[in-house]
């Protein structure tokens, strides 16, 4: 099996992580980085120093490469859409980072072109590979939990104006939106992953700029119905001084699980929950942090989770199979964030 070879586009705070990720994946064999592309190519000759490759100064010099097999798209969010749609017309697989784009046109644009281009196409939801939530997610799966009927997200951290300052793609609608899209679209995809695909947003109510001198919202409610009936609430904020860890929580008529951050803190079944030795996670002691240092830094990653999605979108592309965050899985998230933002009648459903 030869490595997978990848470059980097972006090259801003998330990309150090995938850096990170390469970097153990070619000690393994099965990846290597070769390449990263920044619209500041001085920023990609400092990834590239520390991390290795071949610094570019575009997207279309990196696509150019020969020795390019995959990109990662680590650039602002409202780009991922366009770049997924050239990446995959220069023949390369592509990874993205979350979200596939904040518009579901442009993700379902990319999905076609990879299609037609014949490329892989995943994207980055590493909670989805804690041990804490793939226990949770078996558990449902077999029926532990019965019948689904309530399921709460909760995304409650704080992010400063100086944060929003940053960058001037930050907060705003077509390259970022706000706390629905950045900081709590794992939360939108992790309780649909675990309670099945909303159906309907039944109520929503977001507050654009409130409190931050940005376009998107800072602050919102919704509550939603499941494809299976069950109901749910979304409460979202990066306003909360210092922010409290994300939480899901599950309840089923014979199951229920929270998870705070990375950790399971409540796991209870009406019947014992028996697995397989072969799929035995670590204890609930050693399933993961309760994720309260990204609350309100988001630099804060430990980089577990995005080597196991990188490893397995590798791994999907070598056995010519689909990763198990694939774009059909990651669009979910997306679509769910537009029809809160059209039931808010916010952003471009205002």
């Amino acid at each position: 099996m030869e490595p997978l070879r990848f470059g980097i586009v972006g090259c801003g705070v998330i990309s150090g992580t995938h850096g990170q990720a390469l970097r153990k994946l070619e000690a393994e064999g099965l990846a290597r980085l070769v390449a990263a592309a920044d619209v500041d190519k001085g920023r990609a000759e400092s990834f590239v120093g520390q991390w290795g490759g071949v610094a570019c100064g575009s997207l279309e010099e990196l696509l150019a490469r020969d020795d390019v097999d995959a990109v990662t798209l680590c650039t602002p969010s409202g780009l991922h859409g366009q770049m997924a749609v050239q990446a995959a017309q220069a023949g390369k697989h592509v990874l993205s980072e979350k979200p596939l784009d904040v518009w579901i046109e442009n993700v379902d644009s990319a999905i076609a072109a990879c299609r037609e281009a014949g490329v892989t196409y995943g994207g980055i939801f590493q909670e989805r590979f804690s041990p804490a939530a793939r226990k949770v997610k078996r558990a449902i799966d077999a029926g532990a939990f019965g019948q689904i009927v309530l399921a709460c997200a909760e995304t409650k951290w704080y992010r400063s104006q100086g944060y929003y300052d940053s960058g001037d793609w930050r907060g705003t609608w077509m390259q970022d939106a706000g706390v629905f899209s950045n900081q709590g679209i794992h939360s939108l995809d992790k309780v649909q992953w675990l309670a099945g695909p909303v159906e309907e947003v039944l109520s929503a109510t977001l507050k654009v700029g409130f409190l931050r001198s940005i376009e998107a919202e800072t602050l919102g409610v919704a509550t939603v119905r499941f494809a299976n009936g069950a109901l749910g609430t979304i409460t979202m904020t990066t306003l909360s001084y210092e922010g409290f860890p994300e939480r899901i929580d599950v309840s089923g008529t014979t199951g229920s699980a929270m998870l705070v951050g990375d950790h399971l803190a409540h796991f209870h079944t009406r019947e014992p929950f028996e697995e397989d030795a072969a799929a035995q996670e670590p204890s609930e002691a050693e399933s993961g942090d309760t994720g309260a240092a990204k609350a309100s830094d988001p630099a804060a990653l430990s980089g577990d989770g995005h080597l196991g999605n990188v490893r397995d979108f590798v791994l999907a592309v070598h056995e010519k199979r689909q990763p198990l965050v694939s774009a059909q899985e990651a669009r979910h998230a997306v679509n769910l964030l537009n029809m809160i933002y059209q039931k808010a009648q916010v952003g471009l459903y205002a």
